[in-house]
């Protein structure tokens, strides 16, 4: 009988090797990958630019989840099941509040109950700003706002502690556990966080409170939306705090140490990355507010329109406030008496721009302009069309104001 005898061939056998080392090896840091993922606690964010702030704080360590992604506005936002299902296995939520997406508070309050739950409208070291009041902000004082929390039509505001100290973020660190709602020094009106579906819009009278936020019709966005804001349908919301606090640089850097110290907390191990990538946020914010000073200069006092009241944080944080806006809330149809009110101050103050935004129809900005020569320009508060991720928070501030030196100046 034949034998055969196997001649092993060096160069086959060594390349071999290698690939089953190369395969091997993509195991071993995929597992690693796994693993360290997996010890990174599972942070839930609302809208896009806290899932920014909370990128960069997280960075080295793990990956924050989105529930308002794309375009989708939180203004009346509609909870789909697969964000539903992040939010039951969060470990932390951080959230604006009810007064920005009054639709999440009951799911985040029954579906992330186990989760440590941050709603930022009530931690401290944040500035607040009052909704202005009408179509003309013209008409408000803008001088009495050196310290962003003694507004002298915010008499509940005045004992900010918290905020009469701001001058170098050195206390941003240095808040409690804000997972725990029971005790707000800061909003004395919001003493029940602990049940988000009860909560009680913020500075509005007491017959306005709703025990649910869950609109069901278009009408009652008229009424209620941005927590009972809506001034053509004659409600008081005097005293009610704009939520769109992140666009203030300021408040933008209080997010991320609230952020940090929150996950420090929850994740002891990587405390002192969070706390390291806070303060690199902190630094990266504030070289960018010089350049957007820098950029906002050159159009100084010129005179826009914004589709609805979204800016102020920004505009009031580098004095460059807007003449008035189209709507009050952005879900809420603007009536025919306002918008002739706006066409008639886009006239007498000779506006020279007026912004639409990319989640809404623009469709009402071209009547607003109609018999105009003011320009059409567009801002957006939320970042839809920028990528996620830690840069998106500092690009945001600067499409801000790239877009409104851009149209003010002519230029688009």
């Amino acid at each position: 009988m034949a034998s055969f005898i196997m001649i092993s061939n060096p160069v086959r056998n060594s390349k071999r090797l290698l690939a089953q080392t190369a395969i091997a090896g993509s195991f071993a840091l995929a597992a690693t990958t796994m693993s360290a993922h997996a010890e990174a606690p599972n942070v839930v964010t609302t809208i896009k630019p806290l899932h920014s702030i909370a990128s960069a704080v997280m960075e080295g360590v793990g990956k924050p989840h989105i529930i308002i992604d794309g375009a989708a506005s939180p203004h009346g936002f509609a909870l789909k099941p697969s964000q539903a299902f992040l939010l039951q296995g969060a470990d932390v939520v951080f959230w604006i509040g009810p007064s920005l997406s009054a639709s999440l508070a009951k799911p985040i309050s029954a579906m992330a109950a186990d989760a440590t739950t941050v709603e930022l409208m009530d931690v401290a070291n944040m500035d607040h700003l009052p909704y202005r009041e009408g179509a003309n902000f013209d008409s408000h004082d803008h001088g009495d706002h050196e310290d962003h929390a003694s507004h002298e039509d915010h008499d509940e505001h005045e004992k900010h502690a918290d905020h009469e100290e701001h001058d170098g973020h050195d206390e941003h660190a240095d808040h409690d556990d804000h997972g725990d709602h029971s005790e707000h020094a800061d909003h004395k009106d919001h003493d029940e966080h602990e049940e988000h579906d009860e909560h009680e819009h913020e500075g509005a009278e007491k017959e306005h409170a709703h025990s649910e936020h869950a609109h069901d019709s278009e009408h009652e966005h008229e009424k209620h939306a941005d927590a009972g804001h809506a001034d053509e349908h004659g409600h008081d919301h005097e005293g009610a705090m704009d939520p769109h606090i992140w666009l203030n640089p300021d408040n933008g850097i209080a997010i991320a140490a609230v952020m940090a110290e929150t996950l420090a907390k929850t994740d002891p191990d990587n405390a002192e990355i969070y706390k390291k990538n806070a303060a690199a946020f902190a630094e990266r914010i504030e070289t960018l507010e010089t350049k957007i000073a820098e950029t906002l200069k050159p159009v100084e006092g010129k005179k826009f329109v914004v589709f609805h009241d979204a800016y102020h944080h920004f505009e009031h944080h580098f004095d460059f406030e807007a003449s008035g806006a189209i709507t009050i809330s952005p879900e809420t149809v603007a009536s025919a008496s306002r918008v002739a009110e706006i066409q008639d101050q886009i006239k007498d103050l000779s506006v020279t721009c007026v912004f639409q935004e990319p989640q809404f129809d623009a469709k009402l900005v071209d009547v607003v302009l109609e018999g105009s020569d003011a320009r059409k320009g567009t801002l957006d508060p939320l970042g839809t069309e920028l990528d996620n991720g830690a840069d998106l928070y500092p690009e945001l501030l600067s499409s801000l104001s790239a877009s409104l030196n851009s149209c003010l100046s002519g230029q688009s």
